[in-house]
């Protein structure tokens, strides 16, 4: 067995090798281990009966397990200087690296892994090389700045002083690349670096890396801080506020709660409804002003005072007037104004909305819609049109819990808070047009709403109580019945609105398209001349329709070549 000389000390070149988890051993440094795998444990046995020498490299992963394709064949020896025993049979041994080594081939595996070694080729250096005193300079003082920060509380307190002192660069590099936070991959990178100069060229870039995080960090602490500082600040002026008026009994200049506690009291809600709002408000009153929760609770509670708990329009049951309002606005459709008189006059007789829910059956660019305007103008109630046609997602319409972000109420709370009363008259577009898949079935969530002995007590699951839905006048539109499920049409009254024949359309055109859509185009009533056999030929040749869209669309591009020419010769 051949020996060789490694910083005066003989060295055998086969020696046990012991492989280490996630740590590379530098020359010229101390560090404490754990000695706990069998191999490694027969391997310290071996070298504490001999010369008290192992190799020990790094492992390229951290499998117990270890194969000697999973080492590095760059490694260090190191002198085992102190033994102890622990309780659990494991050893935990004080050694110090010696130099670096290259492992030529592995002599034993079993029990313990025995390695043929030489010394690691280092180039020539000289300390003395003025670049090379200024990376050991530059690397010293960087690091005296990572070590000066308390996010670096690992390093040694006294490890600055040793550097002043210590004349050898390999040492330097060594004490350095151990206290940084290195992965294993860049001290093994070290480790195996041909020259000192090539050495501090690696561990300068590393720390300049380390520096940067470091600097980023203090960065996001003194804005985290600065944050803090503003929330307890506000907090803490908030509670002072709150004791000056207090000690000095200022009751003019009411609080915000005081303000929403009013509103709460002066919305007219019912026991129950004014209950929950008040524990709602007792919550957010106990919230700290920077809780996320602050603004869901302080939306609900909005969405509480604003709805028309008690506020109603002054309805009035005027059949005539409500016959010359539908004479005035639609040309034919007689028996569908007929039936919407005689509906409104039971529900006169009858003194409250209740019974069949109307539904207007027929083409498109019928009057589905702009009847249920006008129905809404001879009761004198306010309009609101909602199209639920594509609607899949039952929450739509019962609106979602107030536990998901984002969450709101459906469409008909929606709707009636944006009409501001309790008695609208509420159109639910295309009802036919409804899907349903797996977030629900919408049209199963309408039963609730359209069934006049239920609506009473509407259940929505963001407002979490009841709210009264027995004065609103709900109406739906559908162009198709089959596709309505039949527990929803169940609960339909329904009213066809049959296409219209040439000469209502002829009618209509004359009476109630020419002159909106000269309106529309700024254009004044002598400007041209529409006659009725145009007219009737646009009907005829160029739409194939059973309502008047198509025709309104026709006679619309001809007053647009028309404007166009009037303005081309003005200008």
């Amino acid at each position: 067995m051949a020996e060789f000389q490694i910083n005066n000390i003989s060295v055998k070149d086969e020696l046990p090798l012991i492989a280490l988890k996630n740590v590379v051993l530098f020359p010229h440094v101390a560090i404490p281990l754990t000695v706990q795998r069998s191999k490694s444990v027969d391997a310290l046995n071996f070298a504490m009966s001999h010369d008290r020498l192992i190799v020990f490299t790094a492992q390229k992963n951290i499998y117990d397990d270890v194969k000697t394709k999973d080492l590095f064949n760059v490694a260090t020896v190191g002198r085992i200087f102190e033994v102890h025993q622990l309780p659990n049979g494991s050893y935990q041994v004080e050694v110090e690296g010696v130099s670096r080594v290259v492992v030529e081939s592995f002599s034993q595996t079993d029990p313990f892994f025995k390695v043929k070694i030489s010394p690691f080729p280092v180039g020539a250096h000289d300390i003395d090389d003025a670049e090379t005193r200024g990376f050991i300079r530059t690397v010293i003082e960087h690091f005296k700045k990572i070590a000066a920060s308390r996010v670096m509380s690992s390093i040694l307190p006294g490890l600055m002083d040793i550097l002043g002192q210590i004349r050898d660069p390999e040492q330097i590099i060594s004490l350095i690349s151990m206290n940084l936070n290195l992965e294993l991959q860049e001290q093994q990178d070290i480790l195996e670096s041909p020259s000192i100069k090539d050495a501090l060229k690696k561990l300068s870039i590393f720390i300049t890396r380390e520096l940067e995080i470091l600097d980023t960090e203090k960065k996001v602490f003194k804005e985290t801080k600065r944050q803090i500082g503003k929330l307890q600040k506000e907090m803490f002026l908030r509670e002072q506020m709150k004791s000056i008026e207090k000690e000095l009994g200022i009751d003019s200049e009411k609080s915000e709660y005081d303000t929403l506690r009013n509103k709460i009291e002066a919305a007219g809600m019912t026991k129950e409804v004014k209950a929950k709002a008040l524990k709602e408000l007792d919550r957010l009153e106990k919230m700290p002003a920077f809780s996320p929760e602050v603004s869901y609770v302080r939306n609900y509670l909005d969405l509480l005072i604003d709805l028309p708990w008690a506020r109603k329009s002054t309805a009035k049951f005027d059949i005539k007037a409500a016959d010359k309002i539908l004479e005035d606005d639609h040309y034919a459709l007689e028996k569908a104004k007929e039936r919407i008189l005689e509906y409104l006059a039971v529900q006169k007789q009858v003194g409250k909305i209740k019974g069949p829910i109307l539904c207007f059956f027929g083409p498109p660019g019928t009057g589905k819609t702009s009847i249920g305007k006008s129905i809404a103008k001879a009761l004198n109630r306010k309009f609101i049109r909602v199209s639920v046609g594509g609607l899949r997602d039952e929450a739509e319409i019962r609106g979602h819990r107030r536990t998901y972000v984002g969450a709101m109420p459906g469409r008909i709370i929606q709707g009636i808070q944006t009409a501001g009363v309790q008695n609208p008259v509420f159109m639910l577009d295309e009802i036919d047009k409804i899907g349903m898949d797996f977030r629900g079935d919408p049209s199963a969530a309408l039963l609730e709403a359209l069934d006049p002995e239920q609506n009473s007590a509407f259940s929505d699951n963001y407002l979490e109580v009841p709210f009264d839905l027995s004065d609103v006048l709900f109406i739906a539109t559908a162009n198709q019945l089959d596709t309505i499920p039949h527990a929803l049409r169940d609960r339909l009254e329904i009213i066809e609105f049959p296409g219209y024949t040439e000469e209502e359309k002829l009618h209509i055109a004359k009476q109630y398209l020419v002159g909106k859509l000269f309106e529309q185009h700024g254009l004044k009533k002598d400007s041209v001349t529409i006659t009725d056999d145009a007219i009737r030929d646009i009907i005829r040749n160029h739409t194939r329709e059973a309502g008047v869209r198509s025709l309104e669309r026709q006679i619309a591009k001809i007053l647009r070549k028309v404007t166009r020419k009037i303005v081309e010769n003005k200008l």
